[in-house]
């Protein structure tokens, strides 16, 4: 099954609109592969006939569906692990900053189905414990896509989740088993809050932030997009705060107002003062 080059222009349209997200002309295959198990289950004869029903329905559930497929939710367990223990390396520092308010917030921007921030609840659970019990820790959590929060506020995970990037010592101490699958603890699922959010959309008036991580997200959105999360970024961290990118990501020919850091083999982001 395939999809006519006007139907895939309408969709990468839509999708840049809502989304930001930009789909390269050589993606075709992705679309079929992303959309066709919605052709299967609502009993369509074509992708062209899923797409037509939605040109004349936006907001609709069905184009919701197709958005909500088009995402890329990879994730898992300490993903990359240097920015996780670069994480760990500098927080000490952050605990003397905030030693008079007693107070962290970290954001995960784009987080899928919540293993990134479910993964920043174990590093503080193991590492920090003696903040737990006297701080204020707030993880917040977003993606534009309901269908990947709702699975990250479940806190529930298959075995083939688990077993990628989760150490055997952290799945003892904070998950127990629930119908085959594995369920995260209240220990880590007290500090998380799943928040719906389009990076690309006007944010709301947000509380600073200590630390976000904006990890595996720019690199799906052009230039300009890329500028304008950053750009916002700028406003929603502390002065001092820390920005992680994703790997494949970096700042580099882009006059985003931060400046790099380096720690742990991995590189971080501080917007500069003005």
């Amino acid at each position: 099954m395939q999809v006519s080059p006007p139907q895939f222009s309408y969709l990468r349209s839509l999708l840049k609109k809502k989304t930001g997200v930009v789909i390269d002309e050589s993606k075709q295959y992705l679309v079929v592969a992303r959309l066709l198990p919605i052709v299967r289950q609502r009993k369509l004869p074509s992708l062209d006939t899923l797409i037509d029903r939605i040109q004349t329905a936006s907001g609709s559930p069905l184009e919701n569906d197709i958005l909500n497929a088009m995402m890329t939710h990879e994730t898992s367990f300490f993903r990359d692990k240097s920015p996780f223990e670069t994480l760990k390396n500098i927080l000490p520092e952050f605990t003397k900053r905030r030693a008079a308010t007693k107070q962290l917030t970290i954001w995960s921007a784009a987080c899928s189905t919540g293993q990134e921030p479910y993964s920043i609840a174990l590093l503080l659970n193991e590492h920090f414990g003696n903040l737990l019990a006297s701080w204020k820790i707030r993880i917040i959590a977003t993606d534009i896509s309901d269908v990947v929060l709702n699975r990250g506020r479940e806190g529930v995970y298959s075995e083939l989740e688990i077993v990628r990037g989760l150490p055997q010592t952290l799945l003892k101490k904070y998950f127990q088993p629930f119908q085959r699958n594995w369920s995260i603890t209240q220990s880590c699922r007290q500090f998380v809050e799943f928040r719906q959010l389009n990076l690309t959309n006007d944010w709301p008036i947000m509380t600073p932030y200590d630390i976000v991580f904006l990890r595996n997200v720019l690199l799906y959105f052009d230039t300009k997009t890329r500028g304008e999360v950053l750009k916002k970024m700028s406003h929603a961290i502390r002065p001092d705060g820390a920005l992680f990118l994703g790997g494949a990501e970096t700042m580099l020919g882009m006059n985003a107002g931060y400046e790099r850091l380096t720690g742990n083999g991995c590189s971080y982001y501080r917007p500069k003062q003005s």
